[in-house]
């Protein structure tokens, strides 16, 4: 089914109308200033976002007109993008004249000839029964409880995110970037221990999927500090750029730098969870990784300034346009991304600037503030991390300027 996404009425739209029109739930995005492909189209089908970027608008408005035309039609789910034809070519060149009808069969009966069946089983379904067997093995004593409460957490959030993939469609690369973008994983051990259990997971099927995407998922070596940071200038440059090229993305950009949330839950934050009155924030459990309900406040006054001065549009992005967009800003700012390095920045120079570990585990929803200071105490002078809250809209290009 399509969606709009606006609320305009049907009719085809001009090539001279705005940037960001949406028709069917097809959209043309704001030009990317400065890049050699700055139009582009937007499309969501079976539940992914796709996107595609022209070098002018004439190439720009054919592809987005004729996007809107099979969305009418009901067919957006068969209209393949760019990438998709490249492995049709690529697979074309490789079978040569071979009709792919017998490269099809071909590879069925390889399958049977290994004893791999075709897997229709959908994530899920294939959690449903793994969870049946793993509380079976835990009341017959098999499993401890520690083992089973992490089970339960783990391969539960897994399901909800990729619930309606079929098992064998589920990819090494997006198992990786939930963990690391969506759930904000900063520890390696926490990041393995989710592996672990995932490949248990998908083990479980093997005789059923063709392989196992934890496989292409490296563990974590759990000697290496995986913490980094930017520095003042760096974040001054990249809220430079955001405020002049993209207002959108200032208030979950602020949030994640100066209120120290994980990119989980700032893309899950609304609006009406702010408290612009009293200056707080309400974190409902299912917006944050500890899953128990926080309020936070005394939250430092820069990040205000920036909540305010984002556009309405920064409420209603997507997860996924989010992370796209947040990408795209660091790689024009021409500033490096270091994993989750917005809330490790918050985390360094607010403890640089207060010196209250109490404060800041409590910022952040921590238990642990003697883990918190071990953690990031010196990784920054006091001077630098009372400079960081200096960064508003009306400093920060003079801050670019003046650490230059």
């Amino acid at each position: 089914m399509i969606t709009r996404t606006n609320g305009e009425p049907d009719g085809e739209l001009g090539a001279n109308q705005g940037s960001n029109s949406t028709q069917r739930g097809v959209r043309k995005l704001k030009p990317r200033e400065g890049r050699p492909k700055p139009y582009g189209v937007q499309w969501r089908t079976d539940g992914k976002v796709k996107t595609e970027f022209y070098a002018d608008t004439t190439q720009r408005d054919k592809r987005y007109a004729g996007l809107v035309r099979e969305a009418r039609r009901g067919n957006l789910a068969q209209v393949p993008d760019r990438s998709d034809m490249a492995d049709w070519y690529a697979f074309k060149k490789s079978i040569n004249d071979t009709p792919w009808q017998d490269v099809v069969a071909g590879w069925r009966a390889d399958l049977q000839h290994r004893g791999v069946s075709l897997c229709d089983l959908l994530v899920k379904d294939a959690v449903t029964t793994y969870m049946a067997e793993m509380e079976k093995a835990f009341f017959e004593r098999r499993l401890s409880d520690d083992t089973i409460r992490h089970k339960r957490q783990k391969i539960g959030l897994f399901s909800d995110t990729f619930g309606s993939n079929r098992l064998d469609a589920v990819r090494g690369e997006d198992i990786e970037e939930w963990l690391e973008e969506d759930l904000g994983l900063d520890v390696a051990a926490t990041f393995n221990t989710y592996r672990r259990h995932l490949r248990s997971f998908f083990s479980f099927f093997g005789k059923q999927i063709r392989s196992n995407p934890l496989d292409d998922v490296k563990p974590l070596d759990e000697r290496i500090e995986h913490v980094g940071i930017l520095t003042v200038r760096e974040t001054a440059q990249l809220f430079d750029y955001a405020l002049h090229n993209q207002r959108a993305a200032l208030g979950r950009l602020a949030l994640e730098a100066f209120a120290g949330l994980r990119f989980s839950s700032a893309y899950r934050l609304e609006k009406n969870d702010i408290n612009f009155v009293d200056r707080g924030i309400s974190l409902p459990a299912q917006k944050i990784k500890t899953q128990r309900r926080h309020y936070i406040d005394g939250l430092p006054q820069n990040l205000w300034s920036w909540l305010e001065a984002t556009t309405p549009d920064c409420w209603s992005l997507t997860q996924s346009e989010w992370m796209h967009m947040k990408s795209e800003l660091f790689e024009n700012a021409k500033v490096g991304h270091p994993h989750n390095c917005l809330r490790h920045s918050f985390c360094t120079y607010h403890m640089a600037a207060f010196k209250n570990p109490g404060l800041t585990a409590t910022l952040l929803c921590h238990s642990n503030q003697q883990k918190l200071w071990s953690n990031y105490n010196g990784r920054a002078t006091q001077a630098d991390g009372k400079k960081y809250w200096t960064i508003t809209p009306q400093t920060v290009a003079d801050l670019v300027r003046e650490e230059k």
